[in-house]
């Protein structure tokens, strides 16, 4: 297999190069956005199967390290969309290798399994739209559980297919009542940015209700600080939280009604967000919901090794930040099928009053398939 790396201005001008180098046989394997020289570039990853010439049979050794270097020009660097070691902030050791020699296996398998999707079996119009989605970056085993899902209930549409795979939630007080709100993720994600957006709308919408904000990253001055000013300034109530006592105080507020949005700290290590739940009493709690908070401008591993890091028992939702800074969305549906979390809110841009929405059916949509912000139109909140 040939696999190439090609960047350029937008996606479009990403595939021209594809199919002018590679052909149109080619298969896009992921595709991200770049920062270079101050630009945002879009970064596609392309593979050509190709017959190789008789060769005596490598060594296992030898195939880690060919599939190491991947197609990057032998640099040793990997590249988005393909099988790679867990990023620099994994803990190095066996369970590294496994999630490479996995993501390995899993590869070889999707590309067994391609020839069975015959397109020609689908209409003109799914089958168009089954390529777009993977042009915009929707991973192959995405795609074959839609491409399936469409063939087995014999639809006439791909939405249906996709509304199952890519179910939603909003974030709301009547969606998710009586519960406190915990945000995890990485660090520069836009966890209290969106955890500010939501306590001021819930104040907006019942002035007289209490509505605390908590942190519960003891690690961040500054952050801390920051949280703390934006809740005097607003006239919410603040709250540290040390330990599992305090987790108990705020979890019996938010059961007697009262609004409660928790900062997390941001982790490292695989299984690291369960670990620090357990420590912080927080097994399973009957009115605590965890929502992880990504952006479509990581790549599919960063993604992958996000979940892992941050899976936890109060896991109950995708949150959605910095939309406008990414050039494709197939994120949202790779995570919705690997995760089966629904999405819950679509955040973007800096702003605390603006820029976020409830995820709804046609959010998703018009963000996936137009690329339409939520609040670029009047029915951003409609339901599809």
């Amino acid at each position: 297999m040939r696999v190439k790396t090609f960047r350029a201005p937008s996606m479009a001008d990403c595939l021209s190069l594809v199919r002018q180098e590679l052909g149109k046989e080619a298969v896009i394997l992921g595709s991200q956005s770049v920062r270079e020289d101050g630009r945002t570039l879009c970064e596609v990853m392309a593979a050509l199967e190709q017959p190789e010439a008789a060769s005596p049979a490598r060594s296992p050794a030898a195939t880690r390290s060919v599939a190491a270097k991947g197609g990057n020009g032998g640099n040793g660097k990997a590249t988005a969309g393909q099988a790679q070691p867990a990023p620099a902030t994994a803990q190095p050791g066996p369970s590294g290798d496994w999630n490479r020699e996995w993501g390995e296996i899993k590869g070889h398998l999707l590309a067994l399994l391609r020839p069975r999707m015959d397109f020609s079996a689908l209409s003109p119009r799914q089958r168009l739209a089954l390529e777009y989605l993977e042009r915009e970056g929707v991973d192959e085993a995405s795609v074959l559980a839609i491409f399936r899902s469409i063939v087995e209930r014999g639809e006439d549409t791909v939405i249906p297919a996709l509304s199952r795979l890519v179910r939603v939630k909003p974030l709301t007080p009547e969606a998710w009542p009586g519960v406190a709100h915990l945000f995890v993720g990485p660090s520069g994600v836009g966890k209290t940015t969106i955890l500010l957006r939501l306590a001021l709308a819930a104040r907006a919408a019942t002035p007289s209700a209490r509505v605390t904000v908590a942190n519960a990253d003891g690690g961040r001055g500054k952050g801390r600080m920051l949280l703390r000013h934006f809740a005097e300034l607003s006239g919410l109530d603040y709250a540290e939280v040390d330990g599992p006592e305090d987790f108990r105080r705020l979890l019996d507020a938010a059961g007697a009604g009262e609004a409660v949005f928790i900062d997390a700290p941001s982790l490292r290590g695989e299984g690291a967000m369960a670990a620090w739940c357990a420590s912080m009493g927080l097994g399973a709690p009957r009115n605590l919901r965890a929502h992880l908070v990504l952006s479509p401008v990581f790549s599919p591993a960063q993604t992958a090794h996000y979940l892992r890091v941050y899976q936890c028992p109060p896991l109950a939702s995708l949150v959605w930040t910095k939309l406008d800074e990414a050039c494709n969305y197939g994120s949202l549906v790779n995570m919705a099928h690997a995760s089966s979390l629904p999405v819950s809110a679509l955040a973007h841009g800096p702003e605390l009053t603006h820029g976020m929405a409830p995820a709804s059916g046609k959010a998703v949509w018009k963000l996936l398939f137009k690329h339409q912000l939520p609040g670029d139109y009047a029915d951003a909140d409609a339901r599809a």
